[in-house]
């Protein structure tokens, strides 16, 4: 049987067909384009009802995480705690009728709060009060304020561009609109099905084709294959990180907990330059080197009973590995292999410890000392520049300069949690910090000179710094070298021929 068409309905079927597909594309580009819109403005607007505000970024100060045209979303906040080494929302000192968005890096002793743009070098020049602090930032959602700022700068170009794909997309999504109704089933069979003309048989009969070729519904049926397409892309659009928790940190609390995406404690110490970094994340029991990843070769060794491989202090780290120092003869030393050095007259002693709970037996954090391995007395041997715990668990930060020279908190640091100590020294006098607040100085800029030595963690000899000890197990005289192990959880030791700056030391803890 021969069938014959028309060869211009074919071609027209055709071009209808193509003509829709390219009206379909067009369609899904812009639901697409306005759907995504959508969603970033609902990002925006919907935490206001949760007592949330978003603040437009028109400066970059706070680059690169935190862009021009990015709004940043704060809820209300003013413990300084809180606040410490994050970013916050309030008055400018300089200019009372507008808002600042920096980083708190340190709490003044005035109790007023220092801050500082992170693409700035140096911290704000006005200190901040408390009060005029407008909130914490929880969400930053990117670019989405852009237009506000296009408008207010004068940058018709881009505005015009913008406003420009919002208009096309409205249009393509309406002529995608007309196309489905076109298309819609139940449509009588126009001009768009082709019809078998009638042919003459053998028989000399007609023969009409009676079942015409549906192309409209055919294309309906190809458009619903499109719509599944358009739903997977725009889910996967949806998915993108145009709200992120970049900016804040992970707290004590449970259910206020936020990711630091983009902030890393390694990389952070590594760029301050230390002059040894001991990780502690090493395991096994046959483990006897703590490898040095400041990348200077100055790895420490396991001496004694010491576990490894238990949880560590930072959230960000993977492993998040530590130590557990198990008896009085334990000890993390720098290796044979490291010739002593001459002590630094300028320097940071950095670890993290976690005591366990009614914890009195004292002990060494970091320090210097000599000899490279055990404990000397005076005569033979020295120790100084180092961070220990008394036995109420008061931390303590000191050096020998023709007398003891320390610093103290208040005890209570037995609580089983990870904290950060930090203890600085320069010309300046000393520092000791704690979880990146300064808690406490000294103008001493002065420790034992013309020594050498080596750098050891988790013990070293205390003996005649009893001086303002407080609770059990006070160290003896001089005479009796005493090693005083610090038999709790330790993590990141690390040390700095320069004493790190408070924001400095601030923003390490913020990293974890």
């Amino acid at each position: 049987m021969d069938i014959d068409t028309d060869p211009a309905t074919c071609s027209d079927s055709a071009q209808q067909a193509a003509y829709s597909r390219v009206r379909l594309a067009g369609g899904l580009v812009g639901r697409m384009w306005l759907w995504f819109l959508a969603g970033c403005l609902v990002i925006t607007l919907v935490p206001v009802l949760f007592g949330w505000r978003p603040y437009l970024i028109e400066s970059g100060s706070m680059e690169p995480r935190i862009h021009v045209g990015d709004v940043v979303i704060a809820s209300p906040e003013q413990d300084p705690q809180a606040l410490l080494g994050r970013v916050a929302v309030f008055t400018d000192p300089d200019r009372p009728d507008r808002n600042k968005t920096h980083r708190v890096i340190e709490a003044a002793d005035d109790g007023r709060l220092v801050t500082k743009g992170d693409a700035n070098p140096t911290p704000d020049s006005q200190h901040v009060a408390v009060s005029d602090v407008h909130g914490l930032g929880r969400l930053l959602v990117g670019f989405v304020g852009l237009p506000v700022v296009w408008l207010q700068s004068g940058q018709w170009l881009w505005l015009v561009l913008f406003l420009v794909s919002i208009a096309l997309s409205v249009r393509w999504v309406s002529r995608d609109h007309e196309d489905e109704q076109d298309d819609a089933p139940g449509d009588p069979p126009t001009d768009r099905m082709l019809s078998a003309q009638a042919a003459p048989t053998r028989s000399g009969l007609d023969i009409a084709a009676s079942r015409p070729i549906p192309l409209a519904r055919a294309s309906h049926r190809h458009r619903w294959a499109w719509r599944i397409g358009y739903a997977v892309a725009l889910a996967a659009a949806l998915l993108l990180p145009t709200s992120t928790a970049a900016f804040s940190a992970t707290t004590r609390s449970t259910g206020n907990s936020w990711s630091v995406p983009n902030y890393d404690y390694t990389n952070e110490v590594k760029a301050l330059g230390p002059y040894l970094y001991w990780k502690l994340d090493e395991t096994g029991t046959g483990t006897t080197a703590a490898t040095d990843s400041s990348g200077n070769g100055r790895p420490g060794e396991y001496n004694g009973s010491i576990t490894k491989g238990i949880t560590g202090a930072l959230v960000t780290d993977t492993p998040n590995n530590a130590v557990s120092l198990t008896s009085a003869n334990s000890c993390i030393n720098t290796a044979s292999s490291v010739a002593a050095t001459t002590a630094p007259a300028a320097f940071t002693v950095a670890a993290w410890f976690k005591a366990p709970v009614g914890y009195s037996k004292g002990g060494k954090l970091i320090g210097f000392e000599r000899p490279r391995t055990g404990v000397a007395a005076p005569s033979v041997g020295q120790y100084d520049r180092m961070l220990y715990l008394d036995g109420n668990a008061r931390l303590r930060f000191g050096v020998y300069n023709g007398g003891y020279q320390l610093i103290s908190t208040a005890g209570g640091w037995d609580d089983n949690a990870w904290h950060l100590a930090v203890g600085t020294m320069n010309s300046a006098g000393m520092a000791l910090y704690v979880d990146g607040v300064r808690v406490g100085t000294n103008s001493n800029n002065a420790a034992e000179s013309n020594t050498s030595g080596w750098w050891r963690a988790g013990c070293g000899n205390l003996a005649g710094w009893a001086s303002g000890w407080s609770g059990p197990n006070a160290p003896p005289a001089d005479a009796t070298p005493t090693n005083y192990t610090f038999q709790g959880g330790l993590d990141e030791a690390a040390v700095w021929t320069k004493a790190l700056t408070a924001s400095e030391v601030a923003f390490l803890y913020f990293t974890r």
